[in-house]
């Protein structure tokens, strides 16, 4: 693994907010007036954001998911914007506990990963807000418990959560907080990963996210699950020191910023 060519990659390649993250990972800036000025032009009067980041449009629950990340990143849970952001996910909360995507994104043909009304979807993305719920601190929130329940309903008794292999490593992270990384949910959902890890090979990116997860549950770097998704991240470093992403050459310059950060989060550098 090559941290200074990473670091090179990003400074040479990256935009403003894409260098920031790099400074903020090294300690080197804490400006919030550059991530705030960029959140606060996709958020919505609602207080979701844009698809595909694009004005004019309306709320997307996988990107108000995706730029709540970044505010648990670059430490801005106390901002104005997050506060919006979880009235507005409060507010949008199924009957049933789950997330369904904004059915208004229909008209833009989004990717299968991403429909509207199919429980694939509705599981991935309540794991992923569920996860960062319980990061900002609302644990004991009723929100919380009836994602919980939902998630638990769509589980079956292998371990595995119904739909993509993402909705059971995110579900790893946010059961892990729950409950702890030995309780039984966490452990067969990590077997459950195991067995299918061979699977994982679209870029870097199921690597990193695993590992966010797998952090944020406690799960430690000598379990081997995790050790395989560190070495198997560290393999697909580029020669130019950057990570590829699976979700274009756009996304190359955050990917590596994300693989840097959890591979420091790990201690691996």
């Amino acid at each position: 693994m090559n941290v200074q060519k990473a670091i090179a990659f990003v400074e040479e390649n990256g935009t403003e907010l894409e260098r920031y993250r790099l400074n903020y990972l090294l300690g080197k800036e804490r400006n919030d007036e550059v991530p705030l000025r960029y959140l606060t032009g996709l958020q919505n009067d609602d207080g979701g954001f844009l698809y595909n980041n694009e004005k004019g449009k309306p709320s997307s629950i996988n990107f108000t998911s995706a730029n709540l990340s970044l505010m648990i990143e670059l430490g801005l849970a106390k901002s104005d914007v997050c506060r919006k952001t979880l009235e507005y996910l409060i507010d949008v909360q199924c009957e049933d506990g789950s997330w369904d995507e904004n059915h208004a994104i229909n008209q833009y043909n989004p990717p299968f990963w991403n429909m509207p009304g199919d429980l694939k979807t509705k599981m991935w993305l309540t794991a992923s807000i569920l996860n960062y719920l319980i990061q900002l601190g609302y644990g004991e929130s009723e929100a919380v418990r009836k994602a919980t329940r939902f998630l638990l309903k769509n589980r079956d008794e292998d371990g595995r959560f119904f739909g993509f292999l993402h909705s059971t490593w995110i579900s790893v992270g946010a059961f892990g907080q729950l409950e702890g990384f030995n309780s039984e949910v966490v452990k067969k959902a990590l077997k459950a990963i195991e067995r299918n890890i061979d699977r994982m090979e679209d870029g870097a990116t199921d690597f990193i996210w695993c590992l966010e997860c797998f952090h944020v549950a406690g799960i430690s770097k000598d379990d081997p699950v995790v050790k395989r998704c560190i070495e198997r991240l560290i393999e697909l470093q580029r020669q130019d020191g950057a990570w590829t992403s699976a979700d274009g050459k756009e996304y190359t310059v955050s990917t590596t910023v994300r693989a840097l950060r959890i591979l420091r989060m790990y201690k691996i550098w």
